[in-house]
């Protein structure tokens, strides 16, 4: 249950609705983890631009930002997130297998060693940042450079902050 309720279009400042205009251009929708973080207004433009900047102008390919999406939503049991982000994961040619692979834990050999790779790294930086071995970052060295890693782990960060909003604010799926 919603413990804060998503910001109406209709009940928004001009400001908002005019971003709520270009969310809904965009998805298609205005999905309520946007319409809950408008109920602070000061902060939607913001990580909307954040998000534009991080992911829909990533260096990393969208199918890659989908595994890392999917691997923290899991381990922060969002719901809210792995269900849009399954959605989005097909749109990238992810398959059914694949997504319910991935949702139940495990990444086998249904992936490639670059995508096994980016799903380790986003499963260790959400449970403990600091214990991100050398080995690993080596792995990831050697498909990525500085620039796409730190893009890398800021779709990583991004996606737990979202995690954690909507998990503590009950943000519910769109009807």
């Amino acid at each position: 249950m919603a413990r804060i309720q998503p910001l109406k279009k209709e009940e928004a400042q001009t400001e908002t609705k005019a971003i709520f205009e270009g969310i809904e251009k965009n998805f298609g929708i205005i999905p309520n983890l946007f319409a809950t973080i408008a109920q602070y207004p000061k902060a939607l433009k913001p990580i909307i631009d954040l998000y534009q900047a991080i992911a829909k102008e990533s260096m990393i390919e969208s199918r890659l930002q989908e595994l890392v999406n999917l691997e923290v939503s899991r381990i922060n049991r969002c719901n809210y997130c792995l269900a849009h982000h399954a959605q989005m994961a097909k749109m990238f040619g992810l398959s059914d297998e694949q997504i319910n692979t991935l949702k139940s834990g495990n990444s086998n050999k249904m992936f490639t060693d670059k995508e096994q790779v980016v799903i380790e790294y986003a499963s260790q930086v959400t449970k403990d940042a600091e214990e991100v071995t050398e080995d690993l970052f080596k792995r990831l060295r050697s498909y990525f450079n500085d620039s796409q890693i730190v893009n890398l782990t800021l779709i990583i960060g991004l996606m737990n902050v979202f995690n954690r909003f909507n998990g503590a604010l009950g943000v519910e799926l769109e009807k």
